[in-house]
Order: C-alpha cells, then sequence, then structure tokens
C-alpha cells in the first residue's frame, strides 16, 4: 500500500511533468502539509525524493525551486536502460527456472484484465512486477542493481496516468507478450529483441510526450 509521502510524490511531480507546475516555482513546505493534511515530515521525504529526480533543486535560504528537467540526460538514462534490460531479458530466457517463468506468464495473463479495464493503476503495478520478475531471472544481482538505480531516477517518467498520455497500456501488453514468448521458449536473442523494442518504444514516446509539453 502506498504511504502517504509516496502519494504526494506521484501527484506532485505528476504535476510539474504535466506542466501544472511550471519551472522557477517555489514550493512551500508548509502550504503543501496543509494542502495534503500531513505533518512536514512526509513533505521534506517528497523533497528529497524531487530532488533525486532532478525536478527540483534545494538552496539555502531559497527553499525548494522547481527545475526545468533536462531532456537530453533523460534520453541518456534511457538508452542506458533499454540496453541493461535487455541483457536481463537475454540471461533470463537462459536462466529461468521452470516455475519462474510460469510466474512470468502468470503476471502477463493477469495484465490482460487490467488493460481490457483500463485500470491504469494495477496495470502499472503488474508491470513492475513484470519486469522485476525478469531480473531476478537474470541471476545477475549486479545487473538487477544497476536497473533498480536507474529504475528509481526515472519513477516520475513511469507514473500510471502516463500509459493513458502516450497511449501505452495496449502495446505495452502486446510487447509483454513477445517477451513472454522468447522467455518461455528459453530463446536468449528474440528475448533481448522484445526487451530491447519494448524499452526503446516506451523510451521514445515518453521523451516525444515530454518535449511537446515543453514546446506547448
Amino acid at each position: 500500500m502506498a504511504t502517504a509521502s509516496s502519494k504526494i510524490y506521484q501527484k506532485i511531480s505528476a504535476d510539474i511533468i504535466s506542466g501544472l507546475i511550471k519551472p522557477g516555482q517555489k514550493l512551500d513546505e508548509k502550504s503543501i502539509a496543509s494542502q495534503f493534511g500531513v505533518s512536514r515530515t512526509p513533505i521534506r521525504e517528497v523533497f528529497r525524493q524531487l530532488s533525486t529526480a532532478g525536478l527540483v533543486e534545494s538552496k539555502p535560504h531559497k527553499g525548494v525551486t522547481v527545475v526545468n528537467f533536462d531532456i537530453e540526460e533523460l534520453a541518456d538514462m534511457y538508452e542506458a536502460l533499454e540496453e541493461f534490460e535487455s541483457l536481463c531479458a537475454r540471461l533470463s530466457a537462459e536462466r529461468m527456472t521452470a516455475v519462474e517463468r510460469k510466474q512470468l506468464a502468470r503476471l502477463h495473463e493477469e495484465s490482460k484484465l487490467c488493460m481490457e479495464q483500463q485500470d491504469l493503476a494495477r496495470f502499472a503495478e503488474l508491470n513492475d512486477q513484470f519486469h522485476q520478475a525478469i531480473y531476478r531471472g537474470s541471476r545477475n544481482k549486479t545487473l538487477a542493481k544497476t536497473i533498480e538505480t536507474l529504475r528509481l531516477r526515472l519513477t516520475p517518467f513511469r507514473q500510471p496516468w502516463l500509459f493513458r498520455e502516450r497511449n501505452r497500456i495496449e502495446t505495452s501488453y502486446n510487447e509483454h507478450a513477445r517477451l513472454t514468448e522468447a522467455i518461455q521458449a528459453g530463446d536468449p536473442v528474440r528475448a533481448f529483441e522484445a526487451m530491447r523494442h519494448h524499452t526503446s518504444n516506451t523510451s521514445l514516446l515518453t521523451i516525444d510526450y515530454l518535449t511537446n509539453k515543453k514546446s506547448g
């Protein structure tokens, strides 16, 4: 279950990414705490997460200010993620146990109903679980940890509402189907290419969406 700070973080980061909160705008700890009916403690955690994500900067005596996030840096991170996740998928096709392959297939099947009902929040949860299963299946902790660091940095750009904005839920489901089939078949080459295609599409659509928002 999401904590108070995680819910507030999702809302504020979504408002920044969508342009509702503009670059240069200051975020006041007291007023935000009052808005969400919480103490200042979770707001400080939210500010820390926003800073880690590169969405705000905090300066002594100046407070927390929204920054104009760097799309080129974002594209670099997505490019790295594409390579690491593709390698993870290749290793998983070689190393996953029969039980793990069945679990992956079950996660994918469960996401079908979410796609049909346009349940973005649950689909996003299952999407994360699906990718996590592939990381574990690679049997490479260093690789998995590297991916987790990148995905943590990209958290604001992987929120459920972006599936709708990028028209991604049906496409993502179909891409997961091809990836599941490749891993089930123990085909490392096909798994690598399926993951590369999936991650590349996600990143391109996200970058395109954000670029249009910035220029709009």
